[in-house]
This record gives C-alpha cells, structure tokens and sequence, in this order.
C-alpha cells in the first residue's frame, strides 16, 4: 500500500447518484491541477461513458484475478456489479499531481478515510430526490435503475453527517465555485477570488 507524503491529500467525492459527483469533481480538480484515480468496474458501460475515462470497464474474471493478486485497496458491490480501486493507481497519480480525487460511493469514502485517516477529505454532493430523478432520466437510465438508486437515496443522505464538507448542487457553477474555494484551503495555492 502506498504511505502518503505529508502534503499529499486525498479528495473524495460522494452522495446520491444523480446529484452530479462527477462534473463537479471534474471541474474543480481540473481548476485545482488535480488528477483523478478511475475506478474500476465489472458494470457494463452507458452509452454517454468511456473506458479509462469514467471508469475502467473489465470483466468479472478480470476483475477477480486482480482483487485475488491484492490489487484493490477497496471493493464494493453496488446493484451486483462490483467496483474497485487499485492501490498502484493511487501511487501512480501522485507521482502526477501532488494531491488527487476519487468519485466513490459512501462504502469506498469510507474504507479511504480509515486507510489514509487525515489526508482524505470528505466531500458530500447531493440533490433533492425530484431532482436526482429528472437527472437519471435526463441520462437515460431505465426506471428499474431510478428506482434502485432512489432505494438508496435516505441511507446516502446520512452519510453527509460523517464527511468533512456538503454542498448541495442546485447550481453547478455555484457548486463548483465555493468547492474550489474550499478545497484550495487545503491545496494553499491561494485562489484569486475576482468577485
């Protein structure tokens, strides 16, 4: 397992799915020079996703040789696909980029919270339910997925009390203004703020 250096940080990006982790986590790691750790799952891609760029899309054999070879720091299970992280890809990003992020459900935050403790920072993207609901039909998901995501919606919601900041994406370019303000306290490139 890779041991963080004193200044490197580690942002997580979670909340319901639907509430736009992604294009938030994007732009404000895009804004901040930060290079993203791609997950890997055994799901079958969306028309709208790209492999190595939204996800890394292996099989199941794949996927269990390399959690069997110790590969993953992190497996979680979600809608019975699985979905895991790889400790070398970690490693490899901060060779990279002196701080990096990751866009994981409530499970994988919290299993990278008790590896890296201080160095994870918790960031919690939500929506109203309606919302995230009009976003996964925008997306085109089938209402058996909206409905099994929205299964879950309560249980996610909790999880914002146990992360270190909440921000709730009504507005994107709102959203990822005050997260990039806030996450450049941690980063101490010192933003300038032209409002």
């Amino acid at each position: 397992m890779y041991a963080l250096k004193d200044k490197e940080m580690i942002f997580v990006f979670t909340g319901p799915h639907g509430a736009g982790r992604k294009t938030v986590a994007e732009m404000s790691g895009s804004t901040l020079g930060m290079k993203q750790v791609i997950s890997y799952t055994t799901r079958p891609p969306k028309a709208s996703e790209e492999d190595g760029q939204d996800y890394h899309f292996i099989s199941p054999a794949e996927f269990v040789k390399a959690q069997t070879a110790g590969e993953f720091i992190e497996v979680s299970t979600v809608n019975d696909h699985l979905y895991g992280i790889k400790s070398a890809d970690i490693e490899h990003m901060f060779e990279l980029s002196g701080s990096i992020y990751l866009i994981l459900n409530r499970f994988g935050a919290e299993t990278l919270k008790k590896i890296y403790g201080d160095h994870v920072v918790l960031i919690f993207i939500h929506a109203g339910r309606d919302k995230l609901e009009q976003r996964m039909k925008e997306s085109g998901d089938s209402e058996e997925v909206i409905s099994k995501y929205l299964s879950y919606y309560e249980d996610e919601l909790a999880f914002r009390d146990e992360c270190d900041h909440v921000f709730e994406n009504v507005d994107l370019a709102h959203t990822v203004f005050d997260l990039t303000k806030t996450l450049d306290h941690y980063l101490n490139r010192n933003l300038v703020d032209l409002d």
